[in-house]
């Protein structure tokens, strides 16, 4: 994985060890897709991309939720604007062990001064 997508995903992910709904929207584009097994999530504007998130850090939080960490699958770099990357995740939580699944990303940069932004997540093997 290039430096610059794990310093992406550190972030990402310390994010969510915040449990931060907004914080962790701020890495997504918008409009921005998110696939999974209860169906596709399609977010045209910023706010719709925040509520989701935020619902999720809060069922996170109330299922006892101590960390998350990530492990590096695979990653595709497509040139400088796009990067594919699958990665397992494993959530920790209060006196239970770990849910690991994982996740692959669609990363899109329009330009070299962009910093990096989700555009499709495929939550693959996930159940919450």
């Amino acid at each position: 994985m290039p430096a610059d997508v794990r310093e992406f995903f550190d972030a990402y992910r310390d994010a969510f060890n915040r449990l931060s709904g907004r914080e962790v929207s701020a890495f997504y584009q918008v409009p921005s897709m998110i696939s999974s097994a209860t169906g596709p999530g399609l977010f045209m504007d910023e706010q719709s991309l925040i509520t989701n998130n935020e619902k999720l850090c809060e069922i996170y939080r109330d299922s006892g939720f101590v960390k998350t960490e990530y492990r590096e699958c695979s990653a595709i770099p497509q040139s400088h604007h796009f990067c594919v990357v699958d990665l397992e995740w494993s959530i920790h939580r209060q006196q239970r062990p770990p849910q690991v699944f994982n996740t692959t990303y669609q990363l899109v940069r329009r330009d070299a001064a962009s910093a990096w932004k989700i555009e499709h997540v495929a939550a693959y093997s996930e159940t919450l």
